[in-house]
């Protein structure tokens, strides 16, 4: 780890190094013993200030924390930052951070200007030490928060100036806040049309690779379907029970793009889109997720698969908090054309959107194989369902 290094108050104190020794050579002209050893005292002290000042600090090491810190709003954590010292020891240090203002520090001595929290920790380090700082922070808005900045001040302790040292590497340390879940009082339905994994009591589908049991032949049955094994034991054909599946999938449409004149906009749709990525979790339906963010890769739009459970849902919200209104984004149309050129769609659409009446035409079409959901909760007060 690189520092750079601001150092204050050496001119003062080499005037004074200076000045000292010159009293000193004439107090030891003129025999003058009580000066002499004065002077001499002021003299070692300077020298002694300016080579423990030129040493400070240089074999400091900030130890690399990759890892990410997580949090509800309005939840609390601690960021945990470690440093390695050099054989300099280091004295009432203050440890200065810039930290962005999706967390607030929980400390006393903090300010905040344009979207950044500076705040000022005390730091002291032995030789040889390896030190650990832990800083309580609390979940302040939806977002990702990063260190932006690190200095290290250690004042003189005799006289003015200091030595400030500057951080010159990225903290790769990030800390991340969830969005709010709003209370989902609807009932998000997926239609049960198509085949697919998920089990269901009745269903026009089977799964051939999940037998569940048997039952007598009917004339009806296939003649691959039976099972002889069973048959041979009850003395009569059986047929082959498979479990009955279906393709409930819920695709999620959000349009970045925010409403003139509109404060929070953007804020809110991410929030409808969290209430209904935890809806889908506690009702066991798979999900997908596209937003009109542009990316780099095959795909220019932010786009996670479908999958359901736990770490599925870890996924759509890690995804949503690194979600930001400066992004870049594509206009709306062009997704959902893109969307409608892959020919393939899964039962249920939900789009997060407003002024739908502008995608009507692309809704209609949908409608005519799939349950689309046109969502403007905010702007008109209910959910939209187009069969």
């Amino acid at each position: 780890m690189k520092w750079l290094r601001l150092e204050e108050g050496f001119k003062t104190l080499h005037q004074t190094m200076t000045v000292s020794l010159v009293f000193l050579l004439f107090a030891i002209i003129f025999l003058q013993i009580i000066p002499a050893a004065l002077f001499a005292a002021i003299f070692f002290m300077c020298v002694l200030q300016n080579v423990y000042y030129l040493n400070v600090g240089k074999d400091l090491v900030f130890l690399p924390n990759e890892n990410q810190t997580r949090f509800l709003m309005d939840t609390e954590n601690n960021l945990v930052l470690e440093f390695e010292n050099g054989k300099t020891p280091i004295w009432n240090g203050i440890l200065t951070l810039s930290i962005q203002d999706a967390v607030v520090p929980l400390v006393d001595d903090k300010s905040h200007f344009s979207g950044i929290f500076d705040f000022a920790v005390p730091f002291s380090a032995g030789s040889r030490e390896v030190i650990s700082i832990s800083i309580p922070l609390k979940g302040r808005k939806r977002g990702l928060s990063r260190i932006t900045r690190i200095t290290l001040d250690v004042p003189h302790v005799f006289g003015e100036g200091s030595i400030l040292m500057e951080l010159n590497d990225p903290v790769m340390s990030e800390s991340l806040v969830y969005p709010q879940i709003v209370p989902f009082g609807d009932q998000l339905n997926p239609a049960p049309f198509k085949p697919g994994e998920l089990g269901q009591r009745q269903s026009l589908y089977q799964d051939v690779f999940q037998p569940i049991g048997t039952r007598d032949y009917v004339y009806s049955d296939r003649f691959d379907q039976i099972h002889w094994k069973a048959s041979a034991r009850m003395q009569k054909l059986q047929t082959k029970e498979f479990m009955p599946v279906t393709e409930q999938s819920v695709l999620f449409i959000l349009n970045a793009i925010e409403k003139q004149r509109t404060v929070d906009d953007f804020e809110h749709k991410i929030e409808r889109l969290a209430s209904y990525v935890d809806y889908a979790l506690r009702n066991d339906i798979p999900f997908a997720i596209i937003v009109n963010i542009r990316t780099f890769g095959t795909t220019p739009y932010m786009h996670l698969t479908t999958g359901s459970g736990k770490v599925h849902y870890q996924k759509a919200l890690e995804m949503l908090a690194r979600l930001s209104e400066r992004n870049a984004k594509i206009p709306f149309e062009i997704v959902l054309q893109s969307i409608q050129a892959q020919g393939f769609l899964p039962p249920t659409v939900v789009l997060i959107t407003h002024e739908p009446e502008r995608y009507l035409n692309f809704t209609s079409k949908w409608s005519t194989h799939n349950r689309v959901v046109i969502d403007s909760f905010y702007e008109r007060g209910e959910t939209v369902a187009i069969r």
